[in-house]
């Protein structure tokens, strides 16, 4: 690990909950407190030198019943299914998007025409949300990732059965193989919106999570949402339909599709506070 860049850890504090480690900012010479399991789960640790992080799990280890965030070993079953679940929730969810986003929807009573896909799709900025709440930015990244390639590898695998021979009396298979071009043609656009607006969105939950001593957890979920799905609207839509729509109709389709994400998030903030009480008491427990 290199030497320390951003942060340098300025001693130890005990709250009436917790042991705290006291960190000064050295941009801007603000010092912070951060309780040592958060501390665990935010960048901050990332840019401490050896010295300091050995201190820091000194403090950790010291105490039987913290959990760390990286350690396989410190995380109970239920804590690593329930990782494990959510991160096959979130490559689902966006392999379906990727099929179901081929097929528009019409709203006459809004004049809206949008994706399937958008009524699903907002759900994953609820999942990585809670990745990072409860795993930290390095889990929720390998997450991400993880959904992006099992996606690549879904439509590859749909590319090669398509060119496969067929069989003449299946009357489906120029449907099948129309199909499958769709979801292939809409594939860069949708992976370099997803990679982008998910590493953009985990980043910002973590960085305002670490500027508010991890609270106003409504505040990070709706900030870092907001300006995610704004680039992840702006980059899919002008990815996917540059020389194919106007420019007039591309902004129409942004606005419309950042309006429902924002629904979403916001609507999402009581679930992501019920799940953060479920995990304190049955699974980080």
């Amino acid at each position: 690990m290199s030497g320390n860049q951003k942060y340098k850890l300025l001693g130890f504090s005990r709250s009436s909950d917790a042991i705290r480690a006291n960190i000064m900012i050295l941009s801007t010479g603000k010092s912070i407190s951060i309780p040592l399991k958060e501390l665990e789960s935010s960048q901050v640790s990332e840019n401490l030198n050896r010295n300091e992080l050995r201190e820091i799990y000194r403090r950790i280890y010291g105490n039987e019943d913290t959990v760390t965030a990286y350690d396989l070993t410190d995380r109970n079953e239920r804590s690593w299914f329930a990782y494990l679940v959510i991160a096959l929730s979130l490559a689902i969810i966006y392999i379906f998007c990727t099929v179901t986003g081929i097929k528009p929807i019409s709203i006459p009573y809004i004049n809206m025409v949008i994706p399937a896909a958008i009524f699903f799709y907002p759900l994953t900025f609820i999942l990585v949300d809670i990745l990072n709440e409860f795993y930290g930015l390095r889990l929720a990244r390998k997450a991400i990732l993880f959904s992006f390639i099992t996606n690549i590898l879904f439509v590859l695998s749909l590319m090669f059965t398509a060119v496969l021979p067929g069989l003449k009396e299946w009357g489906l298979a120029d449907a099948y193989t129309e199909i499958v071009h769709s979801i292939a043609a809409v594939l860069v656009a949708s992976s370099v919106a997803y990679i982008v607006s998910e590493n953009v969105n985990s980043w910002l939950l973590c960085k305002i999570k670490e500027l508010t001593n991890s609270r106003y957890l409504f505040i990070r979920i709706i900030t870092s949402t907001t300006i995610a799905a704004a680039l992840d609207s702006v980059i899919f839509c002008t990815l996917a339909f540059y020389n194919t729509l106007d420019a007039d109709t591309i902004k129409t389709i942004i606005f419309s599709q950042f309006i429902i994400k924002m629904t979403y998030a916001i609507v999402g903030v009581g679930p992501i506070y019920a799940t953060r009480a479920l995990f304190r008491k049955h699974i980080n427990s």
